[in-house]
């Protein structure tokens, strides 16, 4: 079985090392890396990678941002080019994480009839910046927002089996093509995802996506990005404070339930052995998360079948109008 990961990065150079290292060492046997206008060291780690054989590196210069075309390119380069059975669409910020066994378990287990299957978010929330890289400081878990303004939303992320036909759709979400039936209910796969890291990554971040998606066609543009950019502009402070986990905050959090401390991936890429949470309270905390997952993910179906709906409605009465047209009653 050969695994390949996908990968689009920005100016991610605080985490983009640690996350093909992460993913090389758990059984990811390729990567198909596309950077978009990096500015920082990110370039210069990809093209490590890929001196060092473990990496394909493409850059996009221009200054749209087009996830979906540039996503779909790459998982079909990961099966025509370099032979994947399985292709893991993955974010830089985002580390899958097996519920059990290994990820070639999990892979290996998946019967031959469905192409495709998910993981589901599990966030770590802004804690106050230091020094430390962001997996010593960011040890702290949140329970999902049902809010998809939210940057923390409860979502599932898709792998499938590699095919020289797919598209994947925007953010990673789902794949679509012949032999890519979703097993929907199974959620093997935790996706520990690290979407703010600190003050001065949140106030670059945001607005070049914005900007960027807003170029590649305003209907791309994800609410939660559109929203924190907005505030951003209006008042970066306010906003900086409305993600910040600070100790006082942490201490009520883990009091009621909504924070968790979850080291799991510090622990990882520590070089240490992480345990596996055994408890009843853990098990218990990600089902409701995958149940958000699955109830945000049926609404969002279903939306998407009614706007088809509506749009093959107003097709056809268009073709109706222009076969039949009214004719004027004579004065």
């Amino acid at each position: 079985m050969k695994v390949v990961m996908t990968l689009i990065v920005r100016d991610e150079a605080d985490i983009v090392d640690d996350h093909i290292r992460y993913h090389l060492e758990a059984g990811v046997d390729f990567v198909v890396a596309t950077d978009h206008r990096s500015a920082d060291a990110t370039t210069e780690i990809l093209q490590r990678y890929e001196r060092e054989g473990h990496l394909k590196f493409i850059r996009e210069l221009g200054a749209a941002y087009r996830q979906s075309e540039w996503v779909t390119r790459m998982a079909r380069l990961a099966a025509t080019e370099f032979g994947a059975d399985w292709v893991i669409n993955s974010d830089a910020d985002e580390f899958w994480w097996p519920r059990i066994g290994s990820l070639r378990d999990v892979l290996s287990a998946v019967p031959a009839r469905f192409g495709a299957i998910r993981g589901t978010w599990r966030h770590f929330v802004l804690r106050p910046d230091a020094a430390a890289p962001f997996f010593e400081r960011m040890t702290v878990r949140r329970a999902p927002s049902l809010d998809v303004t939210n940057p923390y939303c409860a979502n599932a992320k898709v792998v499938h089996r590699g095919r020289a036909d797919v598209t994947v759709v925007p953010g990673n979400h789902d794949a679509r093509g012949p032999g890519l039936l979703l097993l929907r209910e199974w959620v093997p796969f935790e996706v520990f995802h690290f979407p703010i890291r600190g003050r001065e990554q949140l106030e670059r971040k945001y607005p070049a996506f914005g900007a960027s998606y807003e170029l590649a066609g305003k209907r791309l543009l994800p609410r939660h990005v559109a929203s924190i950019a907005s505030g951003l502009r209006a008042n970066a402070e306010d906003v900086y404070r409305t993600f910040l986990v600070d100790d006082v905050s942490l201490e009520d959090g883990l009091d009621d339930g909504t924070l968790a401390i979850d080291t799991r991936l510090r622990d990882r890429l520590r070089g240490e052995a992480p345990e596996r949470p055994t408890s009843l309270e853990d098990d218990l905390a990600f089902a409701e998360e995958v149940d958000a997952m699955l109830s945000l993910d049926s609404a969002h179906r279903l939306a998407t079948r009614v706007d088809s709906f509506n749009r093959r409605l107003a097709a056809v009465e268009a073709r109706r109008r222009r076969a039949f047209p009214r004719r004027r009653r004579p004065v």
